[in-house]
């Protein structure tokens, strides 16, 4: 008597027997009988588990919702009247760099400066800040800070969003 066992697809196992029967000549015949048509143990449960972890750490967190810092007081005045002049894209990229945090654009050992990028849009000035630093004689970004300032016609702060 024979056996051999194959896993197919690592879901069931199944048992063959190859026996040579006398009666039969040198033909082999395979038997597989029913209690070795089983499946493998349940290697579902540690997935369960890890499933169901992860269910319950991720749903306290998605039902917290966003988080939403915006910088007040002195990074976002109101100080300008309606009827002042209305200020030009190189104003307003001035006006961004002075309601930014101290050493927000360097230089220091991580940051070497900023990029600004002004945009007019809803008669409103948005200002997109971006850190950088000079690594190789080229502006490196990835992994630097960045941050959106917009002021409104005539220069006064509507929001101040950091790290958006």
């Amino acid at each position: 008597m024979m056996r051999r066992s194959w896993v197919g697809l690592g879901v069931a196992r199944v048992v063959a027997r190859v026996e040579r029967s006398e009666t039969r000549g040198s033909r082999a015949i395979a038997t597989a009988p029913r209690a070795s048509l089983r499946s493998t143990p349940d290697c579902g449960q540690g997935y369960a588990a890890a499933f169901i972890a992860a269910v319950l750490l991720l749903v306290p967190t998605a039902l917290a919702g966003p988080i939403l810092v915006y910088r007040d007081g002195a990074y976002c005045p109101r100080e300008r009247p309606p009827d002042a002049p209305r200020i030009t894209a190189a104003q307003a990229v001035e006006r961004a760099k002075t309601l930014l945090p101290a050493d927000f654009c360097g230089p220091t050992w991580y940051v070497s400066g900023c990029e600004f990028d002004p945009e007019w849009a809803f008669d409103t000035w948005r200002v997109f800040a971006q850190q950088y630093k000079e690594v190789g004689g080229r502006r490196e970004i990835l992994g630097r800070d960045h941050t959106y300032v917009v002021l409104d016609a005539v220069g006064n702060c509507i929001v101040n969003i950091p790290g958006t």
